[in-house]
């Protein structure tokens, strides 16, 4: 994968406003910058009084990554590791109503589409829409890393233990395959998830067989099914950033045949229509990895 290829894809996570709740993320250091989104983590904070403030469920939202989570359980003392695959439907976080909330905290690794693949060699498909133990994708050294990571107290050492475990994984693969992906992806980020398949296929010079199966392989989804979601993130932002509604236009401008059919898209990916989004907007946006502002950069072709 390619690092210029993320100012072009930023897909939207809805983190909610639970008061037990915090939400942090981080950017990896340069040498992971090509295959890692963030690396973030979410808990519960001690709180103790009335919840004056109206709590919103957070959204889990398909968006082409893939995530190691690293879950501790405070009533236990321990940490539970596991990889999740590319979900392909929404699904909403409770919110929490204990006023009084053990310091649980679920620490990832989010990788960028692709990503994943440099470190564990194994095709995405097989984890799409599933949750395993990291030890299943992830062996080497799995014993180190779980000691390691139950001697951290804070959200930055986390990230530099998971940053040297994950340098000693990194793999080559093929140039050729990630240069197909690349070129694809960028192709896909640069005209919104509105190209077809086979006009995708007809540019890389590839079969559209051929491109199903590397999609399979590196995201975990169809180039068709991938195309959907970035558009469906490219339709998430600008609804963000310009409260559009008028969703007759928002459907012109992003390629649907109508408001039906953008409206049906988007009850698809996000659970809820087009103008829920628009009402939760202000409640929803992390504060890194959705709102930092990077130049673009355009890959040679």
């Amino acid at each position: 994968m390619d690092a210029r290829l993320h100012p072009l894809f930023r897909p939207i996570q809805m983190n909610g406003t639970d008061v037990h709740t915090y939400y942090i993320e981080q950017p990896p250091s340069h040498p992971m910058t090509a295959y890692i989104a963030c690396f973030w983590e979410s808990g519960t904070t001690s709180y103790a009084g009335c919840n004056l403030v109206e709590s919103v469920p957070g959204r889990v939202l398909p968006d082409g990554c893939t995530d190691i989570l690293i879950t501790y359980d405070a009533v236990r003392q321990q940490h539970s590791f596991a990889y999740c695959g590319n979900y392909t439907e929404p699904f909403a976080i409770p919110v929490s109503m204990d006023v009084h909330p053990p310091a649980d905290y679920t620490f990832g690794v989010r990788f960028f589409p692709g990503g994943a693949r440099h470190f564990h060699g194994l095709p995405l498909e097989s984890f799409t829409d599933r949750r395993i133990p990291l030890e299943e994708c992830w062996p080497v050294k799995i014993d180190e890393l779980r000691e390691r990571m139950a001697r951290t107290e804070h959200f930055e050492e986390r990230v530099q233990v998971m940053e040297m475990y994950l340098c000693l994984l990194s793999g080559d693969g093929s140039t050729y395959e990630k240069d197909l992906m690349k070129n694809a992806m960028h192709r896909i980020f640069v005209n919104g998830g509105q190209m077809s398949v086979k006009e995708l296929a007809s540019c890389e010079v590839v079969s559209e067989r051929q491109l199903h199966r590397k999609f399979g392989e590196w995201v975990g989804i169809s180039p068709k099914r991938f195309s959907e979601v970035v558009r469906f993130h490219r339709v998430l932002r600008d609804i963000h950033q310009e409260h559009r509604t008028d969703w007759a236009a928002l459907a012109q401008n992003h390629g649907f045949f109508d408001q039906a059919h953008l409206i049906r898209q988007f009850r698809k990916l996000y659970g809820e229509t087009p103008l829920t989004a628009a009402n939760e907007h202000r409640r929803m946006l992390s504060e890194l990895y959705n709102r930092a502002e990077e130049p673009s950069f355009i890959l040679d072709t």
